[in-house]
């Protein structure tokens, strides 16, 4: 069984920069999501409101490691139909 070469030289990249670039680009965009859920977590504690379960810390956290997963979890927590409401 022959082994699948990927080869981009004809686009003058080669699979390992292809990767670094895709690797610094999910770093970024999970830096970003940290940042926006300890922006938003911090807010929400500033209007007398509570963050579920986590500190504001801890979402950003979450986010570095989980991407998408731990920003739909938090919306869920805080801003969907289930959220608790406090009066």
């Amino acid at each position: 069984m022959e082994h699948l070469n990927v080869n981009f030289t004809g686009l003058g990249w080669s699979a390992g920069v292809l990767a670094k670039v895709f690797i610094a680009a999910m770093v970024f965009l999970h830096g970003m999501l940290g940042f926006g859920l300890w922006n938003d977590a911090s807010r929400l504690r500033e209007r007398g409101r509570s963050t579920v379960v986590l500190t504001p810390l801890t979402w950003s956290l979450s986010a570095l490691v989980l991407g998408l997963a731990a920003v739909a979890l938090y919306w869920v927590c805080h801003y969907s139909r289930f959220a608790r409401k406090e009066p």
